[in-house]
Formats: structure tokens, sequence, C-alpha cells
């Protein structure tokens, strides 16, 4: 099983079908039997998301794609990791003066992935899911 780390950007493209790469998103995610993996930020940035589409006129409601959510991640699709700000902070914070330009909230997303993640799978590797190439640069670096 392969073990995915999924910024906000990959799992509201899974939930929005008219974002570029959903339906590749969405398979990659949810269909595919692999261990997905996020911060609790996400909850927070997915309900964003979902109001932007919203208030754009690109979704009905909100309310059905929260409850989805909140329901992957009571069956373990999604599988949310506790925010612990004492430990991510200080990653996060090399993240950013690293040679690659990060946003403040994908630091924190990279942070949770280096180490929250991997530990929670036994330092095997997990792969970073995410539709953001400056995010990507720095998962790389």
């Amino acid at each position: 099983m392969i073990a995915l780390y999924a910024d906000t950007s990959a799992v509201a493209g899974a939930y929005l079908a008219d974002e570029p790469d959903h339906r590749a998103l969405r398979e990659l995610l949810f269909e595919n039997g692999h261990l997905v993996l996020t911060s609790e930020l996400t909850r927070l940035e997915f309900a964003s998301a979902i109001a932007t589409a919203k208030r754009q006129g690109r979704i009905p409601g909100a309310p059905e794609f929260l409850a989805q959510f909140d329901e992957d991640t009571e069956q373990g699709l999604l599988n949310l990791i506790p925010l612990a700000p004492h430990q991510i902070m200080p990653t996060a914070r090399h993240v950013v003066l690293g040679d690659k330009p990060v946003r403040t909230l994908d630091a924190i997303h990279l942070a949770v992935a280096m180490r929250d993640a991997v530990s929670l799978v036994g330092g095997a590797p997990v792969a970073m899911v995410t539709r953001d190439q400056r995010q990507a640069d720095a998962a790389k670096a």
C-alpha cells in the first residue's frame, strides 16, 4: 500500500468536478486503496474552498460537500492528522526559510507530511500529492 499525503489543493480537486484533473485526483486519492493522509488544517481550508465555489456559482450548495468530506474522514478514506503546532511550526519555519519559495500554509502541510505522516507509516516513504508547483518543488527539495 502506498501512503499519500494530500494537501488541500489535491483534496478540493478530488471533490469539485469542475477542477482540472478532478477525475485523476479522485481515482488516486479515493479509488486505489492508498492510505491517504492530510492535516486537520485541510478541514478548514476545504471549507473555505467549498464556500468560494458556492459564492462563484460552481456548486449548488456547500453542505453536501462538507458532509461528504466528514463521511470520508470517518470511513478512513481520508485520514486527518491532528495539528501539533509546537512540533510542526519549527519544521514549517525551516521550510519557508529554504531555497524554494513556499507559502505559509503550504509549509505547514509539508511539515506535517515530513514529520507526522512519515512517523505514522513507520518511516516508510510518503508521496506528496499537490496541485501547487511551488509546494511540489519544496517537497522534492
